[in-house]
């Protein structure tokens, strides 16, 4: 039994660091998950001709999957998908909304074309409906 007590100490030790260094890989691959609404209320995203019956027009909203100009367009097309999602959501919320019309998407990013721009981009209305 004499031999496993220099093993416990050692593990009483080097345990507490391991979970200090886990915990920041953690937080640090928190700053790699795409942008997420800021709000928790639902935003219901409608595709079709005709917009939500009954509701409030509050104005157009529009989301891209590029933050600027000198974006790489390198990230996965699902996470560029999710990231001009999220915006579109994100631009009903701040006004206000509830309900999305997507009346334009443009979804050529999902095709690697070389020297295509590969931006996701959708946009329609905001809306609140009851």
């Amino acid at each position: 039994m004499n031999a496993f007590k220099p093993f416990n100490k050692l593990t009483r030790n080097i345990l507490p660091a391991v979970l200090v260094l886990s915990i920041a890989e953690v937080s640090a691959q928190s700053d790699k998950m795409p942008e997420q609404p800021e709000k928790n209320t639902t935003v219901t995203m409608v595709l079709g001709a005709e917009a939500p019956d009954g509701c409030e027009l509050l104005g157009p909203v529009k989301g891209s999957s590029k933050e600027n100009d000198s974006d790489t367009n390198n990230a996965p097309y699902v996470e560029r998908l999710v990231k001009a999602r999220n915006k579109l959501r994100n631009e009903t919320q701040k006004l206000g909304g509830n309900t999305v019309h997507i009346t334009y998407s443009n979804n050529s990013g999902k095709y690697e074309v070389p020297g295509a721009d590969k931006e996701v981009i959708f946009a329609g209305n905001a809306y609140r409906c009851d």
